[in-house]
């Protein structure tokens, strides 16, 4: 494995964004990715007159921006042209990479809708060469098989798999350390998300401290070369900053374990 590995600022969701970068970069990292959810957080600024200010912030800090998470846009009225301002800050920042989800899709018509305006979105990315990664993450895209077949179906070779090796437990009901081959052929992202308890129970800790067995993983990947973000959730509830900076310093410590960050 020779990956970049950053941190998704999510962490640091009650945080503002020098928290987050700062807690990331003093922890040893050198890379981020910047989330925005709507009505939840933004560490991205999406005014004009500031759209490369979360770059210049990341820069201060000495971290390289290395993805936009951006969910909570898609099957949503005005799913399209919102989301194309998400690919326009990416593009104006040099990122290239978007990870998403696919939405709330829950019926054949609501199918229909995600094809088609993913079709448009992806063209759109493409000639800004940037990749969209669809997360597994919901009801719908849930594990790494029907995760493939969706890009399958979508067939652009910038739309691809972000595989989140918590979220296939959350959400599937699936071990990772089984599912994640079949989505080897169509990775494009990682997020590396631990994970205490079964399906639909919200526990996501530091990695290392929950039942994902990553050396399982980090076998499955030894091919993969694409970026990678440590996820770190917890319990849904707020956390103090210096609890939240000390578990992404443990996560930090675990990669370095297995010599994947230095």
């Amino acid at each position: 494995m020779n990956n970049v590995i950053g941190v998704m600022s999510s962490a640091y969701v009650h945080y503002d964004l020098k928290d987050a970068l700062k807690g990331i970069s003093d922890a040893g990292f050198k890379n981020v990715e910047l989330a925005t959810i709507p009505g939840m957080m933004d560490h991205v600024f999406f005014d004009p007159n500031d759209v490369r200010k979360s770059g210049k912030l990341c820069k201060e800090y000495g971290l390289n921006l290395l993805a936009i998470g951006a969910h909570e846009r898609l099957m949503k009225e005005g799913a399209v042209e919102n989301f194309k301002k998400c690919i326009n800050v990416a593009n104006d920042m040099e990122v290239r990479y978007i990870n998403t989800g696919t939405g709330d899709v829950k019926s054949k018509k609501d199918q229909e809708k995600f094809y088609k305006e993913i079709s448009i979105l992806g063209e759109y990315a493409a000639k800004r060469n940037i990749n969209i990664c669809f997360e597994i993450h919901g009801d719908w895209l849930n594990n790494g098989k029907i995760a493939t077949e969706i890009v399958n179906k979508i067939g652009m070779p910038n739309i691809k798999i972000n595989y989140d090796t918590g979220n296939v437990i959350f959400y599937g009901n699936t071990r990772p350390e089984k599912d994640i081959k079949n989505a080897l052929g169509n990775l494009s992202y990682i997020h590396l998300k631990d994970k205490r308890g079964g399906y639909k129970v919200w526990d996501f800790p530091a990695l290392g401290e929950g039942e994902v067995d990553f050396k399982v993983i980090f076998e499955a990947l030894k091919e993969y070369e694409g970026p990678m973000s440590v996820e770190i959730e917890f319990d849904g509830k707020k956390h103090p900053l210096k609890e939240v900076d000390e578990a992404v310093k443990t996560s930090y410590l675990f990669l370095k374990g297995f010599g994947l960050v230095s």
